[in-house]
C-alpha cells in the first residue's frame, strides 16, 4: 500500500503541506460539482455541493469565468462547464492505455450478448465511465461517458474494490460506511458476497443492488506496469438479464476480457 496520504484521490484530507494549493484544490472541486445532464448551476447550488462558503464560490466561478472554463447563461443567472473543460478529459481519455486497449475488447463483446458494455475508473467515492459501448438489446441502461456510479453497490464499483490492494480497499469502504452509515449493513451484506464471487469466479454481481430493475456483473483490470486498474460492466432489465445468464455466460466472457486486457498491457 502505498503510504502518501492522498493514495485515494480526493478524499483523504491532507495534511498541511507547503506543496498543498488550496485555491486549487477548491476551483477543481467547484468543476466536479457540475452532473451530467443536470444543466447550469447557481453559485447557491455550487456552494452546497461543495459545502464552501458562497463568498468563496462566487470568487471561483468568477475566476474560471475569465480562464475560459466556465460559460454564465445571463438568462438564468448560472454557470456550466465551456468547452475548455472538455479539453482536458480528452487529454485523459486519449493517454489512457487501458481505454484504448479495451475499446475493440468491448466492441466485440458487447455483439457476442447483445448488452452494452462500460469502462470505469474511480473518482472519490464513484465510479465514472471513460467508455461505453452499446448493445442491441433495449433493455441496456442508456449512460454514457462522464456518468457516475456508486462505488459500492454497482457491480462495476464492486470490482474495482475487489482488485484494489487490501488497505486502499479498506480505506475506502470505511468512508463508504461513515457518509452511508444508515445503508452500510445492506452495502456491508453485498460487498461480501461481491468479495466471494470475486475471489471464486473473478467477477462481481449487482443484482436489483443498485437499481431494483437492472442487474449486471463486473470485472476489472490492472496495468502492472503503472499500477492503473479499470473496471467493466455489462448488464440491463431484471425482466430480461437474469442472475443465471450473468453468472453463466455473461460474466466469464467479462473475466475473459478484462484478463486480455491485462495481457495485452503486458506487452506494450
Amino acid at each position: 500500500m502505498r503510504e502518501d496520504k492522498t493514495f485515494v484521490g480526493g478524499i483523504s484530507t491532507p495534511d498541511n503541506s507547503r506543496h498543498f494549493v488550496t485555491s486549487l484544490a477548491r476551483g477543481l472541486e467547484l468543476l466536479q460539482a457540475f452532473r451530467p445532464g443536470e444543466g447550469p448551476l447557481g453559485n447557491n447550488e455550487l456552494a452546497k455541493r461543495t459545502k464552501l462558503p458562497r463568498s468563496t464560490v462566487s470568487r471561483l466561478t468568477s475566476t474560471l469565468l475569465q480562464l475560459g472554463f466556465l460559460t454564465y447563461r445571463k438568462s438564468a443567472g448560472k454557470y456550466e462547464p465551456s468547452p475548455a473543460v472538455l479539453s482536458l478529459g480528452y487529454t485523459y481519455l486519449a493517454n489512457n492505455k487501458l481505454r484504448l486497449l479495451s475499446r475493440p475488447l468491448m466492441h466485440d463483446l458487447a455483439k457476442q450478448v447483445g448488452l452494452g458494455v462500460a469502462l470505469a475508473t474511480r473518482v472519490k467515492l464513484n465510479m465514472m465511465y471513460v467508455e461505453t459501448v452499446r448493445g442491441g438489446d433495449e433493455s441496456t441502461l442508456r449512460l454514457e461517458v462522464g456518468s457516475f456510479l456508486p462505488i459500492a453497490t454497482t457491480s462495476v464499483g464492486r470490482a474495482f474494490l475487489c482488485k484494489l490492494p487490501e488497505g486502499e480497499k479498506n480505506f475506502l469502504l470505511d468512508h463508504v460506511r461513515r457518509k452511508f452509515a444508515e445503508e452500510w449493513p445492506k452495502v456491508k451484506k453485498g460487498f461480501e458476497q461481491a468479495e466471494k464471487d470475486f475471489a471464486d469466479f473473478g467477477y462481481c454481481l449487482s443484482i436489483g443492488d443498485w437499481r431494483a430493475s437492472f442487474n449486471a456483473v463486473g470485472a476489472a483490470a490492472l496495468d502492472n506496469s503503472t499500477g492503473d486498474i479499470v473496471a467493466f460492466n455489462c448488464g440491463g432489465s431484471a425482466y430480461l438479464v437474469t442472475e443465471a445468464a450473468l453468472r453463466e455466460d455473461v460474466g466469464p466472457r467479462l473475466v475473459g476480457l478484462s484478463r486480455s486486457v491485462e495481457a495485452m498491457c503486458g506487452m506494450n
